[in-house]
């Protein structure tokens, strides 16, 4: 069991690591899909990218010599249960051909003209769907259980985030290639003759178009071309403004002007710039302001959030990959120094050393998937009438028999009977994540659990003290931050606050930390106390 444990924790650092290397993303993407493959006994790998309009289209492949995949189809063939199992939030679709499998899955199956499948949707920074990352003809047709597909959920998750800024980084390049496209097609008149003979040397499609086309321009001067009766270079001939004495490029001559019926705005330009043959040319043409503004806009926007992705995720895989190492080696360690040592007692105490580690590394991929949770939208609230003099009497019953304590934990005693319509498990999460924090960092006095009614919010204020070691003034506003520990040396994962943070705050509740070094710290939430009101409202409060 520690060996299958340790050869997927090693896989799933070894996948972190990779991502979060200095390594190609086309590298890390193609390792990535190859080591899952391998890990999880599949024969196959794809990702399929949407043309972000009608298609979907083959991108990448692994294991596809045969092409049995198909190369694309259009998005209007997904039956809408392929659509729901593929998009699903919580946990990949995954289904193999068997007699178990049922008709729906059997269809998605053959879809893709494989013999199992496991699909995950992958999402831009907006959360629209961009693509699927795919797995497909799995060795052993076994079925996986809930908690490997949450946490492959989770690990195509981050894939996908790389996957997500290959695309932008792709469409930053598109959009450079599309350049000349675009001069030819956005109605913009551009030419470009020689300064001094004045030879055509270019014209765009929309300049050349009105004239016949380009080869009315080939072999003349720009006045010939433009003009049927010029017979040398026109007055206005901007060109003594574009050079210095020495004959050299010098400024941009420009001009503004605004459409009457529509209000456009167009610059009309000219500029000196060598050409390809080193000769000074001269170029003229009119630009809608307006459109450039908005192309350069959207550019700035994509390559922000690319930036902006790559960031959170490097952020993110490291401090997973950090925290996964900490107990990840000392399993490793220990388990190395359990062989060798023959004294019982000294092995005892690496197993229990081994077992502890194991548990926070259990608690870690727990939270990892409520965080995942949490971003998906896909955490689960049971709602229910509460009431919380029982449901606080219950929690302190649990810390009553615990007998490892450090100090007692109390509940403050003749406080009032009140009922809320909330989640007993979640507010119970809360509660308990707040009181073993501050047995972590109480050493002596006592912690205390209280509540009370806030007439002018119309709330119920719940508040965890301590007399412990307190927080330090530049960590109080950071301790519901992600990956933020209250002490270097302390365990846990730095994610069971941020945790409490989203699930009071999408019961309607705030949530805050008053704390004094060397005194205390106090952390609190609040809960709506209105009821649901399909019943009858029941409130019992204090006058």
């Amino acid at each position: 069991m520690i060996r299958e444990r340790e050869n997927y924790h090693a896989f799933l650092l070894h996948f972190l690591e990779r991502l979060n290397s200095c390594d190609s993303i086309e590298k890390k993407i193609t390792e990535s899909l190859t080591d899952i493959c391998e890990y999880y006994g599949f024969k196959r790998a794809f990702i399929y990218q949407t043309d972000g309009f009608r298609y979907f289209y083959l991108k990448e492949t692994i294991g596809n010599n045969d092409n049995i995949l198909r190369q694309r189809f259009e998005i209007s063939e997904m039956s809408n249960q392929h659509i729901a199992h593929a998009n699903g939030k919580s946990k990949p679709f995954y289904a193999c051909r068997t007699q178990n499998a049922s008709w729906d899955d059997v269809d998605i199956i053959d879809f893709y003209r494989v013999d199992s499948l496991l699909i995950r949707q992958i999402q831009d920074s907006e959360g629209k769907i961009i693509g699927f990352i795919g797995f497909a003809d799995r060795e052993h047709a076994i079925a996986f259980i809930d908690e490997e597909l949450q946490m492959i959920h989770l690990i195509l998750g981050s894939l996908s985030k790389e996957i997500a800024v290959r695309e932008y980084k792709e469409r930053e390049v598109r959009a450079g290639k599309t350049l000349s496209s675009i001069m030819n097609n956005m109605g913009v008149d551009i030419y470009v003759n020689s300064f001094d003979s004045h030879d055509m040397l270019y014209a765009n499609e929309s300049m050349a178009a009105p004239y016949g086309g380009i080869e009315h321009f080939e072999g003349k001067k720009c006045w010939q071309a433009l003009y049927k009766d010029k017979t040398g270079e026109c007055e206005f001939c901007p060109k003594k403004h574009l050079i210095d004495e020495n004959g050299q490029p010098t400024k941009v001559y420009s001009w503004d002007y605004q459409r009457p019926f529509d209000k456009c705005w167009f610059r009309v330009f000219s500029a000196a710039f060598a050409w390809i043959d080193g000769q000074i040319a001269h170029v003229i043409t009119s630009v809608d302001i307006d459109h450039q503004k908005t192309i350069e806009e959207e550019l700035i926007i994509a390559k922000e959030k690319a930036e902006n992705l790559d960031r959170l995720k490097s952020a993110f895989l490291a401090n997973m990959s950090h925290e996964i190492r900490t107990p990840l080696n000392a399993i490793v360690g220990f388990a190395s120094l359990l062989v060798e040592s023959d004294d019982k007692k000294e092995r005892q105490d690496y197993v229990d050393i081994m077992q502890e580690n194991t548990e926070l590394l259990l608690q870690l991929i727990s939270d990892i998937l409520d965080l995942s949770k949490i971003e998906a939208g896909t955490l689960d609230f049971t709602m229910d009438h509460l009431d919380i003099k029982s449901f606080c009497e219950d929690i302190m019953r649990n810390y009553d028999i615990k007998e490892d304590k450090p100090v007692p934990v109390l509940l403050t005693p003749d406080l009032p009977q009140y009922y809320i319509y909330t989640d007993k498990k979640r507010l119970m999460q809360v509660i308990t994540n707040f009181i073993n924090n501050a047995l972590k960092f109480t050493n002596e006095g006592q912690i205390t659990l209280e509540y009370h009614y806030k007439k002018e919010s119309n709330e119920i204020e719940f508040a965890v003290t301590d007399t412990g070691m307190g927080i330090a003034p530049d960590k109080v506003n950071q301790v519901f931050d992600r990956f933020v520990k209250l002490n270097s040396f302390s365990k846990g994962t730095g994610l069971g606050l941020s945790i409490c943070r989203s699930i009071i705050e999408h019961l309607g509740g705030t949530i805050g930390v008053e704390s004094e070094m060397g005194t205390g710290s106090r952390f609190w939430f609040t809960h709506p106390l209105h009821l649901n009101q399909r019943e009858k409202t029941k409130e019992i409060v204090s006058k």
